[in-house]
């Protein structure tokens, strides 16, 4: 296993194809309200060098067959507070031994490029909301705000 940055466009196809394969009905029944990933905007709006080495950070897992797991991130030169904020934008794991792993090393990378803060996510509607919550609050982040949809 080894957690590398995906920083080629190609190789990042590759890893949102194997991800989205294990993820394909959990993101039916347990992901966001109303909303499914699309795999295809995803890669039309990040599968570019430029995009992958400055605005989107992904790190990835690959146990030797395929990918398992990874995070991303997006580099938020939030103007709203004027500030650089690393907004957590995806993070999937099957392998359970990955996931704090794949945090860790892309919580190590902000540091190091100077972000003064870091934004994490949770889905409601997932089963493992709640235990999220309680680790993220471990971990010492606090809840921020709370977002609502609706269909129109």
């Amino acid at each position: 296993m080894s957690i590398k940055r995906i920083t080629n466009p190609e190789e990042f196809k590759i890893v949102l194809d194997d991800l989205m394969e294990c993820f394909q009905q959990e993101d039916v029944d347990s992901a966001h309200q109303f909303l499914k990933h699309d795999v295809q905007s995803i890669k039309n709006a990040f599968c570019y060098k430029t995009i992958l080495a400055w605005d989107l950070l992904v790190w990835a897992n690959y146990n030797g067959h395929k990918f398992d797991a990874m995070i991303a991130f997006i580099n938020d030169k939030n103007v709203k507070f004027n500030v650089k904020i690393f907004s957590e934008y995806l993070w999937l794991s099957k392998n359970p031994k990955m996931g704090y792993k794949l945090l860790s090393t892309a919580i190590k990378y902000a540091k190091e490029n100077d972000f003064k803060y870091i934004s994490m996510n949770t889905v409601v509607k997932h089963p493992k909301h709640e235990k999220i919550k309680s680790f993220y609050e471990k971990l010492g982040f606090l809840k921020d705000s709370e977002n609502y949809i609706s269909k129109l």
